[in-house]
């Protein structure tokens, strides 16, 4: 089950799903309010309710959840519900319902407080810059709780700068940096990657970066855990989009 497909990368990760993934997995997506285009397999669900997604997660061997408030700027009140109590009860559920793995999205803010220019490996402490980042070193902390205490398998992805292919215009002139940028294609493939690895690995905190020329996060362990290979840069892909806006 796939849960927050309907946010900002949704859309675009289902277009690399049907042009390379379909064959390889099939997806349910979980939603609340917001509906989902395309011909896919819905089911309601709530996050805030642990009894109902207990009940839903019991059919599934993967959760991947990519839901929460990801603005970094958020007010500590509007992360409790979606990116404290909900990390909390996808696991629970999970947990209860004897899914094998489930994946979750990190992200960069939780090691943002180490300078740029560093490469930073997934296994330094969390240094988040702000409340969001704080919620998602919880996430990864949690992630590890209920790996070794029950045993599921949980792996917790980094996400950088996601900048989809119908976005690369628009956000590349708006970077200062492309030290974390994550591409499209990188992303789709680093979540089936996760999806496939060895029911051995039960923790790991992964680099949701592309092959950055110069990389905030270290790659090396992230491809040799789950046999990620990414195939772009942040840098190659936003140069022609920023000069055109010279």
């Amino acid at each position: 089950m796939f849960i927050g497909l309907t946010g900002r990368i949704g859309k675009s990760f289902l277009e690399e799903y049907e042009n390379k993934y379909k064959n390889h997995y099939d997806i349910v997506v979980g939603i609340n309010k917001t509906k989902l285009s395309g011909n896919y397999e819905t089911i309601k669900i709530n996050l805030s309710d642990l009894d109902e997604l207990t009940k839903y997660f019991s059919d599934f061997d993967v959760v991947v959840n990519l839901a929460g408030n990801s603005d970094p700027n958020a007010p500590f009140n509007d992360l409790i519900e979606p990116n404290l109590i909900g990390v909390y009860n996808v696991l629970e559920a999970t947990r209860r319902a004897g899914v094998k793995r489930v994946i979750y999205a990190s992200s960069v803010h939780a090691i943002r407080g180490y300078p740029l220019g560093k490469t930073v490996k997934m296994d330094l402490a969390p240094k988040p810059l702000n409340y969001y980042g704080a919620t998602k070193a919880f996430l990864e902390a949690m992630c590890h709780v209920y790996s070794q205490s029950y045993g599921l398998s949980c792996l917790a992805i980094r996400i950088g700068a996601y900048i989809s292919d119908e976005m690369l215009k628009i956000a590349c002139p708006t970077r200062s940096n492309f030290d974390y940028i994550i591409s499209q294609r990188d992303f789709a493939q680093l979540i089936y990657k996760c999806i496939i690895a060895p029911e051995t690995l039960k923790f790991a905190v992964l680099a949701g970066s592309s092959d950055n020329k110069n990389n905030f996060m270290d790659l090396e362990e992230t491809k040799k855990l789950v046999g990620y290979q990414p195939e772009d840069d942040g840098y190659k892909m936003c140069e022609p989009h920023i000069i055109s806006k010279i």
